[in-house]
């Protein structure tokens, strides 16, 4: 992932370009916390950005850190109910072709199964392409924290995907 620098001119082509890199990533991260309006979220997000004054040393971590803060504001009176995990994890621009789709709707099934705190950090590793630093940012724990997480996630999804041992028929 490229490094957004810690002082952003907002009338830059830089931060269009960052704009339009970022805000595709950011709607699926919204929308994956069960985000009602997660494009509205996602927008939101960058006017918060932008309103702030002063340097942020990681501004890419903020922009998902609001996210999902405003994303679990939204669904405080729903929270009852699971976080969506029915982002696409392919490429939004490839289509998929269908050995792709059935693994992915199988590890977004067993992704499921998760705990939140693990499903989070391994989606924002895998999924958004996130450093451990800019997880542990947004997710507000430390980066041995992160580490162990997404470690015993990756564990427990390759135990479900193939509870035998040696190589998953679909990997």
């Amino acid at each position: 992932m490229e490094a957004a620098p810690s002082h952003i001119d907002f009338e830059s082509q830089e931060f269009h370009e960052l704009f339009a890199s970022l805000y595709p990533r950011l709607v699926a991260y919204a929308r994956h916390y069960g985000a009602t309006f997660p494009e509205d979220i996602a927008q939101e997000a960058f006017v918060i950005l932008m309103q702030r004054g002063g340097p942020i040393e990681h501004p890419i971590a903020f922009l998902y850190g609001t996210i999902r803060n405003l994303s679990l504001t939204e669904r405080r009176p729903k929270k009852n109910q699971n976080i969506s995990l029915d982002a696409n994890l392919i490429d939004p621009g490839k289509e998929p072709d269908a050995e792709n789709v059935l693994l992915n709707r199988e590890v977004r099934e067993r992704m499921r199964a998760l705990s939140p705190h693990f499903r989070e950090a391994l989606w924002l590793f895998v999924v958004d392409g996130l450093s451990i630093r800019e997880i542990a940012e947004i997710m507000k724990i430390p980066e041995a924290t992160v580490k162990t997480r997404i470690f015993r996630a990756k564990a427990q999804l390759r135990e479900q995907l193939n509870p035998n041992g040696g190589i998953h028929a679909m990997a």
